[in-house]
């Protein structure tokens, strides 16, 4: 998917709600669904080489959505994304990190949002199968991240995009 493939749909009140393809977004403003907010600088492909339609990069339904948000999938990328690739112990960024169970899988942790964090591999091995308590550290907080958070961290957001996200 290249940078122009993606929409941002915003409600009534501009809140950001979803991420779709462009041609989803499209669909649904051909059907009267949205009004197109913004355009990507970029047509689709068509057969009809006259016929030019720009892809929506912002699209905006006509009423307020109040309904369940995205789920984040809990994944090793997302929770090295959600924690900022930086180890939760000693703060330092490292490429080797590993995953932590916060309350040891040995001792009944779950795999869950609340009990991974980042772990550089001194960290992770000096804390081994220890809480953090036996350990002697701060335990951290870790939460399900919205998935707008998560999105703040992606390589490309359209110029456009920004305004919504808070950014």
């Amino acid at each position: 998917m290249n940078k122009y493939d993606r929409c941002l749909v915003v409600d009534s009140s501009g809140t950001p709600r979803a991420i779709i393809s462009s041609i989803r977004a499209f669909t649904i403003k051909y059907k009267g669904n949205a009004h197109v907010v913004a355009e990507h600088p970029e047509a689709f492909g068509l057969v009809n080489k006259d016929l030019v339609i720009m892809k929506p990069s912002i699209i905006q339904v006509p009423s307020y959505v109040n309904g369940p948000f995205i789920k984040v999938p809990l994944t090793r990328q997302n929770v090295y994304r959600r924690d900022d690739f930086t180890c939760v112990y000693c703060n330092e960024k490292s490429k080797d990190l590993t995953l932590d169970h916060v309350h040891p899988k040995s001792k009944g942790g779950k795999d869950s949002w609340e009990n991974l964090v980042t772990a550089c591999k001194p960290c992770n091995q000096e804390k081994a199968d220890l809480t953090l308590d036996e350990l002697g550290r701060e335990i951290p907080e870790p939460k399900r991240p919205h998935y707008l958070m998560l999105l703040k961290k992606t390589s490309y957001i359209a110029e456009e995009w920004k305004p919504y996200l808070l950014m």
